[in-house]
């Protein structure tokens, strides 16, 4: 191949014309041969993110690209045109995040985040080896399934798009410690949520947790679960975490949907003797294996 290539382009540029276009791409690539003097051209396609401008889950998408190095172009859609035929064509159930590639649409942001990890596995962002993988894999099914669902339960009211109901909400926030402990529990032994490094797994935790940390995790929550604080304040800070989900605001005191709070915090806990502890405690060091929680 490599002999026949150098008869072919060696000479006069205009052998060129005589070879299948396929064809003289893979004697580019097998000889390394400059595309621009074998007079091809080389069509690249940009990938573009539908969204809209509010949308978290495409926040984590853009954090993931940017700390990749992946190139891509953002659509901010409205509403209305969720439900128009052209975005349609792409995602027939007419939601966002919505990734276009030069391959083909890819649908679900953990989906599109798992491809964007993986187009730069030397960042670690998907983890080093298999099984961080598929411990990736697992908090972010965990967050899914787990941690979004529940803190939802509670920010929703919070924010008025549902009227407040107040069994509900007692039941949301039992679920919400329940959660925040098994977290908790988990960030006491690792300074990640996976391995030794950022992975997709601490975007998708942080840039969920940013609501949290606005509207219903107070004071009281912070010296509780000082390792989430810790874990979210380090992630914030990185300049790709900034760019799009701006500085973290950490409220003063828990919102609620009634004029009181409806629940009684635990005050018989032991309170931290520092009330900044948490922005002082320091990563503990990780043992060699990742436990499988």
């Amino acid at each position: 191949l490599q002999v026949i290539c150098v008869f072919f382009f060696s000479s006069r540029r205009r052998h060129t014309r005589f070879l299948p276009v396929s064809w003289a791409r893979r004697c580019v690539q097998e000889t390394g041969i400059n595309a621009e003097y074998m007079g091809i051209q080389q069509q690249q396609m940009t990938n573009k993110i539908y969204s809209d401008v509010f949308s978290y889950k495409t926040q984590k998408l853009q954090i993931a690209a940017t700390l990749a190095g992946l190139d891509y172009e953002i659509v901010y859609l409205k509403m209305e045109d969720f439900k128009k035929p052209e975005f349609l064509a792409k995602n027939p159930n007419g939601k966002i995040p919505v990734l276009e590639t030069p391959q083909g649409i890819l649908l679900e942001s953990n989906a599109i985040l798992r491809y964007i990890a993986r187009t730069a596995l030397n960042t670690g962002l998907y983890g080093v080896n298999s099984y961080e993988n598929s411990c990736v894999d697992q908090w972010l099914d965990w967050v899914s399934n787990e941690l979004d669902p529940v803190l939802f339960s509670i920010v929703i009211p919070i924010l008025g798009y549902t009227k407040p109901d107040t069994n509900a909400y007692l039941d949301a926030r039992n679920n919400y410690y329940r959660i925040f402990t098994i977290l908790e529990n988990h960030l006491r032994q690792h300074t990640y949520m996976v391995g030794h490094q950022l992975t997709i797994a601490d975007i998708s935790v942080a840039v969920i947790l940013v609501f949290a940390f606005r509207l219903c995790f107070g004071e009281k929550d912070r010296q509780r679960f000082p390792s989430i604080v810790r874990h979210t304040l380090t992630v914030a800070s990185q300049q790709s975490f900034q760019k799009f989900c701006g500085r973290l605001i950490i409220c003063k005191k828990e919102f609620s949907p009634f004029s009181e709070l409806p629940i009684e915090h635990n005050d018989k806990q032991k309170e931290a003797k520092n009330p900044k502890q948490y922005q002082q405690q320091q990563p503990k060091k990780e043992s060699k294996k990742e436990e499988n929680s």
